[in-house]
């Protein structure tokens, strides 16, 4: 009896080993979860052994099934993927402690589970369709411009998307997206700044705003929202947030980025005696 149990009790470690540290933690890298799916499997293959040994009457044993069922897994950061390595691990208790006669058919078991989980777990698989839900810092009405602002972000081919939230107060959209990964050169990380701007002009256009704002910030206007115009003093204030230094040479716009004070298309150069000024000045 004890050998039946030593036999069945290697081949559920050396399943679970596996599953949770060779298929699970060298993937996901989370060693609490390692910690539970071992500590899951091994709870449930004593219990199984035990029922499987000693006669119980059915009462008890759906009693002892009830205990387990109150412990939940309740857990913010724990996701559909974690959530299927728990019942592969509750499956494998189950099936090693049930001590069958026929070891064949328990071996297969545990290797056809295991198998499953190695494809279906796969990094290819994973890359083919990954779901992330994104906040964007700007609300978007064309569904061709939200789809193209994504698949630059993610450096993906978006393959669903559904919006989930707008908030026009803070300039910000939820969506749940699909995608593909590694299809799309994703855009660089730059840093962004928000800033209260006040100008000493009033623009009727907005177009003509964001250009003024960007040539004197330097940076990419991500959003804007005038808080005051003020036709006394000629100000109008703006609450900006911008990505800075952006972009150092951009190849969307002609030509190289210039310095401060150098001639621009219809601009004016550097004033005379100014500290651009050549060696001619007095």
């Amino acid at each position: 009896m004890l050998t039946d149990f030593a036999i069945d009790l290697g081949i559920d470690i050396v399943a679970i080993v596996v599953l949770a540290y060779l298929l699970y933690f060298r993937r996901h890298r989370r060693a609490d979860l390692l910690l539970a799916y071992v500590s899951l499997n091994i709870g449930i293959f004593m219990v199984m052994s035990l029922l499987g040994s000693v006669r119980v009457d059915v009462a008890l044993g759906f009693g002892l099934f009830a205990i387990l069922s109150i412990i939940r897994l309740r857990s913010t950061s724990v996701t559909q993927q974690e959530v299927a390595y728990y019942f592969v691990a509750l499956v494998l208790g189950l099936a090693n402690g049930l001590n069958l006669d026929n070891r064949v058919l328990i071996v297969l078991v545990n290797v056809v589970l295991v198998l499953t989980m190695l494809a279906v777990d796969s990094q290819p698989l994973r890359d083919r369709a990954r779901r992330l839900d994104v906040t964007l810092d700007k609300v978007h009405t064309d569904e061709a411009a939200l789809v193209a602002d994504l698949e630059r972000r993610l450096g993906g081919t978006v393959m669903h998307h559904e919006v989930n939230e707008i908030d026009h107060t803070r300039g910000t959209m939820l969506v749940d997206v699909r995608y593909k990964v590694g299809t799309v050169q994703p855009e660089p990380s730059v840093p962004e700044r928000r800033l209260e701007v006040t100008l000493d002009t009033v623009h009727t256009s907005d177009a003509a705003l964001v250009a003024d704002l960007e040539r004197r910030l330097g940076g990419r206007v991500v959003n804007h929202m005038v808080k005051e115009v003020d036709y006394v003093r000629d100000i109008t204030v703006v609450d900006v947030r911008c990505q800075v230094g952006w972009p150092a040479y951009d190849p969307r716009h002609q030509g190289p980025p210039r310095h401060p004070g150098a001639p621009g298309p219809g601009g004016p150069g550097p004033r005379p005696g100014g500290p651009h000024s050549g060696p001619g000045r007095p």
